[in-house]
């Protein structure tokens, strides 16, 4: 006849244990939010690239009339797609930070302490303080995240894909019919996705208050 011992249960400290998958999910954060901010410049790279290599090939091509108007009226729909897939890593980047902000609140409240004021601009009692530090919480009482980065990007592709959309509808006039639809097809579908771009950024929950400084 065998007899099973069974065996303890190992000890789990529960506090420990909520303490250390908090920080594993701040971590893994971080590394998101690091992530995007990599992929941004290197879209915005490629975006930057695509803009030389558009406008080089319409000097290049400039005394044929044809292939120049059809490059620029093509070209907008490539900016206004880098724009797309840089925007994504932009939301990515967003919503890492926010979480990170309601993460850094939750583990404060969770494991701050009533401590003497130290001379610094950090709160002496909290754990984690770059979020709120960044938000408004700093000698300045400032919101210091880099916005005005993040508009001039998007007036550079979707301004310049603009700019070329009315300028190669304006060559087109000039020319045959399959150019002009060309170009007046290309500007319609560039003006519908401006238009979807523009949805997008407006309805954007992460943006609302982006700018707001926290007290």
């Amino acid at each position: 006849m065998t007899f099973w011992r069974s065996r303890p249960e190992p000890f789990v400290d529960a506090g420990a244990a909520r303490l250390a998958f908090l920080l594993h999910e701040y971590n893994a954060i971080r590394a998101e939010l690091v992530a995007a901010v990599s992929t941004q410049q290197t879209v915005m790279n490629y975006g930057l690239a695509a803009i030389a290599v558009i406008y080089t090939g319409v000097l290049a091509s400039w005394s044929n009339t044809a292939l120049r108007t059809g490059i620029l009226a093509l070209a907008p729909l490539v900016l206004v797609f880098v724009w797309f897939v840089w925007y994504g890593e932009v939301q990515r980047l967003l919503r890492s930070r926010w979480f990170l902000w309601e993460l850094e609140k939750k583990v404060n409240g969770l494991l701050a302490r009533p401590l003497p004021p130290a001379e610094s601009d950090l709160p002496a009692g909290d754990v984690l303080h770059w979020e709120s530090w960044i938000r408004g919480r700093n000698r300045w009482r400032a919101n210091l995240h880099s916005r005005p980065a993040y508009h001039l990007a998007t007036g550079l592709l979707c301004g310049t894909g603009l700019g070329t959309t009315v300028l190669s509808v304006w060559l087109a006039a000039g020319l045959g019919r399959p150019l002009v639809w060309v170009a007046v097809g290309a500007a319609v579908l560039f003006l519908l996705l401006l238009g979807y771009a523009f949805h997008l950024f407006r309805r954007n929950p992460f943006l609302a208050d982006a700018g707001k400084t926290i007290a």
